[in-house]
């Protein structure tokens, strides 16, 4: 089964608790609606459908769980304090849900999402991989067991060393039965020499402790300290300026403030240079000197009428409120330029960019969330993964003929790994984003590397949505992720694979439009269609050289390169991963269903150009019938057909050959024949065009009656045929030719 959750951070950490937790027997997501009745802000009663977030069943009962984080759960507090109430144990509770549910005898609770917990729910996800593993040994647990008995407590990295095992499988499996204990609260399984374990509770209290106090920053906490405590170069300098002219016996007026200052800074236990530091932060006028009639129709300005005009420049847009000022206020002067642009700036962005471009423009531009309530990215190779597609900015050959080729913009699917950067699948198509597309990249994924990440972020195309691609990661346990609509920050990671491989390597290839900005301003014999001189073959090949750079370059903090830091991830936590192999099962679960197809009992399947043939089909016989057919998405010459229970394999006649191509050609010729199909019509469709054109040419010259023929015919006796021509034009009776005049032409 799959459990749906609509946030990363507060629903999917219910969850996580919820799988870790042996308390409880199962869960569910959603559960049917209930009435309910609320008070509104009139204190009025309002009768509302209420949906809970999940309804768990435990060892103490049937539970139902409204999920919140807990900024929002507080708001709630405050603003709807007649529905919404805080216990004195700090436990927000829904009290009109609680009493409904109360009636029918089920018990309702309000789960608060802290972002303290997101090192917990790292570390509990990862003892959830490793139950997939094969379990420890007594022999392993006796080694564990000895070794921590001789120390106090250790890091899990210096545990691993000391007993030179290969990963930490079987560590990380002891701390979920908890027969070693660790810092699952503050401390990362994925830092391995930052979390401490050890046998007794209060011995690991102790290390936590001692490492704490030897960590430069042991949390993360908001600093905010006076400019007096920790001034600037140039407030400093001034202050020592002084000091030192103090201290030089020099009597003026200033020196003699100077020294009242400092008099007056002991008072508040400040040194004499805290006494000394000029107040730059005090000068200025800060009074508003605008009208406030003015001031409140530059804002009402600002704030309704500037965003809404798109494509006009803000200096447009201050001459037309200069136009309305003076119609609005006429006694008095619109502000300045410097003044309606110092204000503009001040407007919320996300407010100007909802109403030139809606949600996804908003969003862009509101400001980011502190780091301190962000959940944590992922620290572990494997753990998650996000796909995309791209339109490459280039064309590529795919026919040529004579004097003129046929060129197109492929589309690329990529799959990166968020922790490391690392590119770990791709695959190219002559196609729109389809679900072709994701099956080749999960194939390629399982053909490299053997193993699928444990979650995949997707966009919402409708490729991604699809019951297939749905079914395929259920069918693999995978998590399925889709990126929050009309937020076009997420996604960054593999957008920037895109945008490095346009900028670095496309933008220098022929027929690129990678920076072709003169669209409009060219002839069409420059444009890039026309310069394209790579076949897909060339491209494929280019698009893997280019990732193996990419995935081979120190740019990781520490300057490790993106494939070292996947691969060594790999060899540590092997248990993240999904394992998965290219067996028969997982080649025809991960071809895309199509419609059903006519067998005919001698020449086999019919589809598309090519007939595909099994023994098995041998045997329909009679009426012709219909079976349900999946085409392989990358050898083209391969289909299966359900045939009872089972999936059959069935080849076309060039399948053998195909099989002999190296691996690159193998990817292309499925391109080519499969989703070049359409394009190869449409060529094929206009070379019958071009005959039919040059048969009407023949036609015109032999209906052309300005030349003078020579009728010759034969008088060919029944018992005798001459055998050549000379002799039938000697048996043949010529016609005189008649003429008038003789012309002759040049």
């Amino acid at each position: 089964m799959t459990i749906s959750t609509e946030s990363r951070m507060p629903e999917r950490a219910f969850v996580t608790l919820c799988e870790h937790d042996g308390r409880v027997l199962e869960f569910w997501d959603q559960p049917e609606q209930i009435k309910v009745v609320i008070l509104d802000k009139n204190g009025r009663e309002r009768r509302i459908w209420y949906t809970p977030d999940f309804m768990v069943l435990g060892r103490d009962g049937v539970i139902i769980v409204e999920v919140k984080d807990k900024e929002t759960a507080e708001e709630l507090v405050k603003n709807s304090p007649r529905n919404w109430e805080k216990g004195e144990s700090g436990k927000v509770e829904y009290v009109p849900v609680k009493k409904c549910l109360a009636d029918m005898g089920l018990g309702h609770s309000v789960f608060c999402y802290q972002s303290e917990m997101r090192y917990k729910i790292s570390n509990l996800q990862s003892l959830l991989l490793s139950r997939k593993e094969t379990r420890y040994t007594e022999s392993q647990w006796s080694a564990v067991h000895s070794s921590l008995s001789d120390h106090v407590w250790m890091s899990l990295y210096d545990l691993k060393d000391k007993l030179e095992y290969s990963d930490y499988t079987q560590l990380v499996q002891m701390l979920d039965d908890g027969l070693v204990l660790g810092d699952l609260d503050r401390a990362l399984i994925s830092s391995p020499k930052g979390f401490l374990v050890s046998l007794r509770q209060d011995f690991l209290d102790e290390g936590i402790a001692f490492l704490n106090q030897a960590r430069p920053f042991s949390a993360l906490e908001p600093i905010e300290v006076g400019m007096e405590l920790a001034p600037s170069s140039a407030r400093a300098a001034k202050a020592l300026e002084r000091l030192s002219r103090l201290e030089a016996g020099e009597n003026s007026r200033s020196t003699r403030r100077w020294l009242a200052r400092v008099r007056e800074g002991e008072k508040s236990g400040f040194t004499p240079f805290q006494s000394l530091l000029p107040d730059y932060h005090r000068s200025g006028n800060r009074k508003q000197r605008l009208p406030a009639h003015v001031a409140r129709h530059l804002h009402d300005y600002l704030h309704y009428d500037h965003g809404p005009k798109r494509g006009m420049s803000d200096y447009r847009s201050y001459i037309a409120y200069k136009v309305g000022a003076k119609e609005q206020h006429p006694n008095s002067d619109p502000v300045s330029w410097a003044t309606f642009w110092n204000q503009l700036k001040r407007v919320p962005g996300e407010l100007l960019g909802e109403q030139r471009g809606g949600n996804r423009l908003a969003n862009s531009k509101v400001a980011a969330v502190p780091v301190q309530y962000r959940g944590l990215k992922p620290s572990y190779g494997w753990k998650t993964a996000s796909v995309d597609h791209y339109t490459a900015d280039i064309f590529v050959i795919i026919f040529s003929g004579g004097d003129y080729v046929y060129a197109a913009r492929p589309t690329i699917t990529g799959m990166i790994d968020i922790y490391s950067g690392a590119v770990i699948s791709m695959s190219m198509s002559l196609l729109p984003p389809s679900r072709r597309s994701i099956a080749k990249v999960m194939r390629d994924c399982v053909r490299r590397h053997g193993r699928l990440p444990s979650e995949l972020i997707v966009d919402r195309g409708a490729e991604f949505k699809s019951v297939y691609f749905a079914s395929l990661l259920a069918d693999k346990e995978i998590d399925y992720s889709l990126r929050p609509s009309a937020h076009p920050r997420y996604g960054s990671e593999i957008e920037g694979l895109f945008g490095d491989f346009k900028k670095m390597w496309l933008s220098n290839r022929p027929g690129n439009t990678a920076d072709y900005k003169e669209v409009r301003s060219v002839d069409r014999s420059f444009s890039p269609e026309k310069h394209a001189v790579l076949k897909p073959y060339d491209l494929h090949r280019e698009l893997l050289a280019f990732i193996e750079w990419r995935n081979n370059k120190p740019v990781c903090p520490g300057g490790y390169a993106p494939g070292y830091l996947l691969k060594t991830s790999q060899e540590e936590f092997p248990y993240i991963a999904r394992k998965a192999s290219l067996d028969h099962r997982f080649m025809i679960a991960s071809s895309v269903e199509t419609k059903s197809y006519k067998v005919d009992p001698q020449r086999g399947l019919h589809i598309g150009e090519m007939f595909y043939w099994a023994p098995e089909l041998s045997s329909i016989t009679g009426r012709k019938k219909y079976l349900e057919v999946r085409p392989d998405v990358e050898n083209p010459h391969l289909v299966y057909a359900g045939m009872g229970n089972r999936w059959v394999s069935c080849f076309s006649s060039r399948a053998a050959d195909f099989v002999t191509l190296d691996p690159i050609e193998q990817h292309v010729q499925s391109l080519e024949v499969t989703e070049a199909l359409r394009d190869r019509r449409l060529i094929r469709e206009r070379a019958d065009e071009d005959l039919v054109r040059l048969i009407k040419e023949m036609d015109q010259v032999a209906e052309d009656t300005s030349t003078p023929v020579i009728n010759i015919q034969s008088e060919i006796e029944e018992d005798r045929v001459p055998q050549d021509i000379f002799a039938r034009i000697r048996s043949a009776s010529v016609e005189p030719l008649m003429t008038e005049s003789w012309e002759v032409s040049r």
